[in-house]
């Protein structure tokens, strides 16, 4: 009788173990999945804007990924607790970076036509004159292709590339306009 119950006990704690293992197993096989849902939803926006949290994101899921596939069901559930405030962190920091530099472009996008225009002017009327500096003429079309293509890109979607490329072109016209005796505006 006493062997009896001892082999019910240990059956009895061996059924309870395997019943919390499958469930830490299937609870970290959802979580796991649905965290990597979470993030490939917001995925693109993240590594154009956020990159460095975006791999700070994905190196957490894979590290709970692992955990499962090593059998280790109690460290996956555990590290996937986790994800889905730092996928909702990622996605608000993301929002806030496009917004940011979206707020910079369009102080950009404002100014530079007035001030290509200007330049323009100025070259127009130092060509008629014939007292061109060298290479003036040049550098008004660089700048101009390179506004386009920073256009081109933000009408893509490419905020960051569209930055730099405008910028780029702000930095080359300011530099025309000293060239062209032309006081920067502030």
């Amino acid at each position: 009788m006493k062997i009896k119950l001892a082999l019910t006990a240990i059956l009895a704690g061996m059924m309870f173990f395997t019943a919390c293992e499958n469930a830490q197993k299937t609870g970290a096989d959802v979580a796991i999945k649905a965290a990597q849902t979470g993030y490939a939803a917001v995925a693109d926006q993240a590594t154009q804007y956020v990159p460095e949290q975006a791999k700070d994101v994905q190196t957490s899921i894979q590290s709970a990924k692992d955990a499962y596939d090593k059998g280790d069901y109690a460290a996956a559930f555990e590290a996937s607790k986790a994800l889905p405030g730092k996928i909702k962190d990622l996605a608000a920091a993301a929002s806030a970076k496009k917004d940011e530099l979206t707020a910079k472009w369009n102080d950009l996008s404002s100014s530079m036509p007035g001030l290509v225009s200007a330049v323009q002017t100025k070259v127009d009327a130092l060509t008629k004159s014939h007292k061109l500096p060298a290479g003036a003429a040049d550098s008004l079309a660089s700048v101009k292709q390179t506004w386009t293509d920073a256009s081109a890109a933000f009408t893509s979607g490419q905020i960051p590339e569209a930055l730099a490329k405008a910028s780029d072109a702000k930095a080359k016209l300011t530099e025309l306009q000293t060239k062209l005796g032309i006081k920067p505006a502030a």
